[in-house]
């Protein structure tokens, strides 16, 4: 088991205990460092109040992803859809924008963001991204997915939707109870790395009502791995990012396919595209890195 490290519990102790801590400038440089791998790097700055290079950068790129965030908001006014692993108990700058839209919505939702400066990168079954003029990402989703094969059912979420007010923005998201499986799920099926800005959603906003959503989508391993990691992180025995053993996670796969009759027949087309060469960067990826 992986023993916590000085500068993930200041950074822990920081944003999860709120503490005021000073530290010397070694260890604060490497916790700037753990606090970027666990996506939470802007919420540390503004804890400790910290001045100077890294901070302003972090706000200027947060300022540009809320430009960019109300430019998407304008192009699918009307359009069935949400954003989803936005909104989080953290303050932090997503790396992309992520996108849930219904079939219906799929084509006008494509020309509109292609008629305000967005190209077409990647067309996936499942998923289309979309890069603009000024480098932003854009991952346009029909379903939640792991190169192709779906970890969760954005119809049932879409029963999760609600409308709420994002630094200013008026937006459709995920209600915080899904937003909190969808964070588990996401980083136990998908990305095979659980971070603290996952351990938040989780411990923050996991209900009732997250459970028993998790038995409806088949996804209640992945809300038991994220509460044993989280036990684990609290009482000191485990640092953050926390990559999932590689044996373990292709069992996770496995057991979400035998169980979800929608994960198990995507996972067939998966096996057409393994020629695909992006398709094998993405499971190379997930084999070797340690954050994302």
């Amino acid at each position: 088991m992986e023993v916590t490290n000085k500068p993930f519990r200041l950074v822990y102790e920081v944003i999860v205990r709120g503490k005021k801590l000073k530290v010397d400038e070694e260890v604060l440089r490497e916790a700037l460092k753990v606090a970027s791998s666990n996506k939470v790097l802007l919420h540390f700055l503004r804890a400790l109040d910290l001045r100077g290079s890294v901070r302003w950068e972090e706000e200027a790129r947060f300022r540009k992803f809320l430009r960019d965030l109300s430019d998407v908001v304008k192009a699918l006014e009307g359009l069935d859809y949400l954003f989803i692993k936005l909104m989080k108990p953290v303050v932090y700058v997503p790396s992309d924008i992520d996108v849930l839209i219904s079939r219906k919505s799929l084509k006008v939702a494509i020309g509109r963001l292609k008629d305000r400066g967005f190209k077409v990168e990647v067309m996936e079954p499942y998923c289309i991204t979309f890069k603009s003029s000024n480098s932003t990402i854009l991952d346009l989703y029909l379903y939640p997915t792991l190169a192709n094969v779906i970890y969760l059912d954005a119809r049932r979420l879409f029963e999760h939707a609600f409308n709420a007010d994002f630094y200013g923005l008026e937006l459709p998201t995920l209600a915080p109870h899904a937003e909190a499986l969808l964070s588990a799920s996401h980083a136990i099926y998908k990305e095979r790395i659980y971070t603290l800005n996952d351990y938040l959603t989780v411990s923050k906003w996991l209900t009732a009502e997250s459970i028993c959503l998790a038995k409806e989508v088949k996804c209640e391993q992945a809300i038991e791995v994220a509460n044993l990691i989280n036990e684990l992180v609290a009482k000191g025995d485990l640092s953050l990012p926390y990559k999932l053993p590689l044996p373990y996670w292709f069992t996770s796969l496995i057991g979400k396919a035998v169980r979800d009759e929608l994960t198990r027949a995507s996972l067939r087309s998966l096996l057409k595209s393994l020629r695909d060469r992006r398709v094998g960067r993405q499971i190379l990826s997930k084999l070797t890195r340690i954050s994302y």
